[in-house]
Formats: structure tokens, sequence, C-alpha cells
């Protein structure tokens, strides 16, 4: 530990693998066995909640009664004292002996939190803690000259507000993406999906596909993406998609400045998004998040369905995580709560618009179903003229009105999106009804046959 490291884990905060304490009290038997039950982690004394290093008396007496915290636990938890200055941490491996309970039960690390396990939760962390967890395995073929990205860890720095002091290794190992073996540094997955330009090659599981159906059913595709470069561009990326293809009603404030109401709420949608990233199975290999638009409906899926230990009946009442670290990394740039708490807050979202509430799906797959009117929005504000019931017959409308009238002006005078234009225009052209004269600036619009 030094000075640069030290003050990086101050300004990181409490995490999965971190915890502040100010001064030893009964409740320190909870974070070690939480850490031991989980991934590991280091518990620094003499540091605030908020990361000031107030310092605490190192003494044998001291020592000794975090000592016997450890061994009183049962099974006894291993524990590994070092000073900086005047802060002790204690360094708490994985446990080999899992599950650990101290005197007030059992608890594991939960983002930033130890979290007590209740009869139900032990019982299912009993059957399946002899699962590795894909996060943590080292990746065999990442090769840091070739697949890492600084540029990707130092977008990731500015998104946490942590100033970047430390070399790169060392900030990928405290953030537990990255583990030294031997005398070489190894990538774990979590970090592969962080941390490098393409995914493509390295976990093309972790790869979020888009796409716009014509109908209600799975037919005939209108518009598909994949997107498969770090996790969090993949997430920005599919929900530009979402928005790109979601209708929008534009509400005149009496001001320059139009409201947009977008026909689902976006922060239900990137709630749902986050959550299928974080919660998906990445050992099913050839499975996508997949975002699908329908006319009716919106359905994100992640395969793996459900995680274990979590029911239905329990579905949105309590917090259980597939992957910890990734929810953890999230949570540091503000994507997640890490509280259990995006499929309340979607309903709430949805239920305020005044819209139907999600619908969810289970079993191999987790679905969430969000409805849509099938109805184009029109401009909230007083028109003169009367508008035609279909989208073809507006466009048709206003480009005998303004026959050099722009794609993006047909899009706010008749209130959807561009893409619906350009597939309407498309649609239209296709039938001889429509040409375009000259290039793309400059040219104009040509009604070869009116509907009118």
């Amino acid at each position: 530990m030094n000075e640069l490291e030290f003050d990086y884990i101050l300004q990181n905060g409490e995490s999965y693998l971190v915890e502040f304490k100010e001064r030893v009290n009964n409740s320190l038997a909870r974070e070690m066995i939480a850490f031991a039950n989980a991934s590991g982690g280091r518990i620094f004394l003499g540091v605030t909640d908020n990361g000031k290093a107030r310092g605490i008396e190192i003494t044998n007496k001291l020592r000794s009664r975090i000592q016997d915290f450890a061994n009183n636990c049962q099974p006894s938890v291993p524990v590994d004292l070092k000073e900086y200055n005047n802060i002790l941490i204690i360094g708490i491996p994985e446990g080999k002996d899992k599950p650990y309970q101290c005197s007030d039960g059992f608890f594991i690390r939960m983002g930033s939190n130890a979290q007590k396990m209740d009869r139900d939760r032990i019982i299912e962390f009993i059957q399946t803690e002899g699962k590795v967890r894909f996060e943590e395995q080292i990746h065999k073929k990442f090769n840091f000259e070739k697949d890492y990205s600084p540029a990707k860890l130092g977008g990731y720095l500015k998104f946490a507000g942590i100033t970047q002091n430390l070399d790169d290794k060392s900030i990928l190992a405290n953030l537990g993406v990255a583990e030294e073996i031997g005398d070489s540094l190894k990538m774990k997955n979590a970090g592969v999906l962080f941390f490098t330009e393409s995914i493509q090659l390295l976990c093309e599981q972790a790869t979020i596909t888009c796409a716009v159906f014509d109908g209600t059913e799975r037919i005939h595709v209108l518009n598909r993406k994949d997107y498969s470069q770090d996790i969090i561009t993949n997430i920005n990326n599919a929900l530009h998609f979402v928005k790109q293809e979601l209708r929008v009603e534009y509400k005149m404030t009496g001001t320059a400045r139009r409201k947009e109401i977008y026909e689902l709420p976006l922060d239900a949608v990137r709630e749902a998004v986050i959550n299928a990233v974080v919660h998906r199975d990445y050992f099913l290999d050839g499975s996508h998040t997949v975002i699908e638009i329908f006319d009716d409906r919106v359905e994100i899926s992640n395969p793996g369905g459900l995680p274990r230990g979590l029911s239905e009946k329990d579905f949105g009442k309590r917090a259980v995580r597939r992957n910890q670290l990734i929810a953890s990394l999230l949570h540091r740039i503000d994507f997640v709560e890490n509280m259990g708490t995006g499929i309340n807050k979607i309903r709430t979202l949805l239920k305020v618009a005044g819209l139907a509430p999600p619908h969810f799906e289970f079993g191999d797959f987790y679905t969430i179903i969000f409805h849509r009117e099938q109805h184009v929005p029109q401009i909230v504000e007083k028109t003169s003229g009367k508008t035609s019931g279909k989208t073809s017959g507006k466009i048709i409308k206003l480009i005998l009105q303004n026959s050099s009238i722009t794609i993006p002006d047909m899009a706010l005078q008749i209130g959807i999106t561009e893409r619906s234009v350009e597939r309407n225009i498309q649609k239209l052209q296709t039938e001889g009804k429509l040409k375009r004269v000259g290039p793309a600036k400059g040219g104009y619009w040509l009604v070869v046959k009116s509907e009118e």
C-alpha cells in the first residue's frame, strides 16, 4: 500500500470489495463473514463512511480483539492485518469453507453492504456455492497488449468521478476485475466486459441485439442492430436504438422549447435494459440479451431466467444478483442503485404516466414486456387543418404543400420518429407514388400518384 493507492481507495469509496469503519464494534463480525461468503475484500479501520481517514490507535489489544471476532465466527474467518500510517487494513479472502456465520446470523456482501441471509437464501447459497461465478473467472485468451483499452478505463473513471492517479494495472486490481497470478496480471471476465474495445471474439454472448418488427409477430424484420462493444457502450447504444423507435408527442409549452413526451418513460426502459445486462447468465453461449420492438409492445429478454434463490412471488421485493461484480461496477457510475429497486421503479414510472403495468415472463429467459398503444400520437397544439388517418397520406399531404420539406420536419409535424418517416417514404417509393429528384441537399420530392 502506498499513498497513491490509498488516496485512490478513499476517493473510490465503499464497494463490493471495500468497507470503511471508523472504529471497532460488534458489526465487524458481520462484515467479515459477508466478505468471506462472497468474493473476499478489505475493511479499512480508521476511515469514516464518507472516506475521511481519521485514523485509529493500533495496539496489540486492538489486533487481538479483531482476531477474536474472526475466531468466534463459525467456521473461523482467516484475516490478514496490515498497517498504513494509522489505518488498520483487515484483509479477508474468499472463504473456502462456506457458509460462514457470526452470532448475528449469516451475512453476504451485496453491493457495498452486508446483507443478512434468510432461511431460503441460506439453502440456495449452500446448493449453488460450488458453481464458479462467470464474472470472476480469469479470461484465458485476453491479451493486455492487444485487447485492453486504456480509453475505456479512462472513460469509466471519469464517469465515476475518480482521479486516475495510479497506473492502469493497479486500478484494475483495485476494481476487482484483474488479479496478479505469478508475475503477471490476468483479466477477469468482468474486466473484459468493461475495458475492451470489442467483446465479439472474447465474450460474444454479452452482445445486445435490437430488432424492429413489422406488425405484432416475429416475421418481417424492419431494422436490426447487434451491439458488441464494451458493456457501457452497448447499454447506451441499445437505449438510443429504442428511443429512435418510440413514438414521441411534442407538447407546445408556449416558449421556444417544446416538451417531448415519449410513449414509454425512457427511465423505465433504461432500468429494464440495465436489469437485463446485470442479471443475465453469461455462461449461456450463443444467447444474447434481446430487445424486440413490435407495433403493440417492446420486449426485453435476458438468458438465464430468474437468479436461483429468487422466486416469482419475491420478484421485485428481494435483491438477488447473479453478477455481483458487474452490478457493483455499474453502481459506481450510477447506472444501478444496487438496492433491488429497479422493478418497483419501472412499475411506478408507468403508473405515473397513466400506462398499463409491465408484464413479466419467467423461464429459461426472463422477459419484461412494455405495452404500446397502436396509434400515432398527434402534436398537442391547435391546428387549422385536418390530418389524414394514415401516415403515408400525411407525408403526401406535407410534400404537396412543400416539395422541399425535410424528413425531420415531417417527423415533427406528424409526431412520429424520423425512422418511421423514412420507412413510409421507402414504401411510397417502392409503390411508385413518390420520387426524389436531385441530391439529398438541394433536391425535392415529386408526388407521382397522390392518394388524394
